[in-house]
């Protein structure tokens, strides 16, 4: 059964572009990718100060199911160096979160921030 699913992709270190285009370019080996936004910047958001993202959003179409994607996405981001220490330093080398699943909107709160917002708005304009 193909899921449908809305993908956010960040990235803080100074490799911060090359990371997503090559991580975005990854995804597409395993997974349809139906629309994405070109990648952008903005401002870190929350409670530790850290240097500016490099973001992007992606729909994505699959067989894949959730949990085997999910796993699969934090192993990539713990292989690109991503540690609970460099978490709590505000050092982000890649984030990977599924944001919705088959219409079910999984992270809430994310849809607060304004990366995601600005995200959804390039990912309108790009369909």
């Amino acid at each position: 059964m193909m899921s449908t699913a809305l993908i956010s992709l960040g990235a803080n270190r100074t490799d911060k572009h090359t990371m997503l285009a090559n991580t975005i370019d990854r995804i597409k080996t395993l997974v349809q990718v139906t629309a994405q936004t070109p990648i952008y910047e903005t401002e870190a958001e929350g409670s530790i100060a850290a240097a500016p993202y490099a973001n992007a959003l992606l729909q994505i179409s699959t067989n894949i199911d959730y949990a085997t994607l999910h796993d699969t996405f934090k192993s990539w981001e713990q292989a690109a160096g991503r540690t609970k220490q460099s978490k709590l330093q505000g050092i982000i080398p890649l984030d990977i979160d599924i944001i919705s699943w088959n219409d079910t909107l999984l992270k809430e709160r994310d849809m607060q921030f304004a990366y995601i917002q600005r995200g959804l708005t390039l990912l309108t304009a790009t369909e």
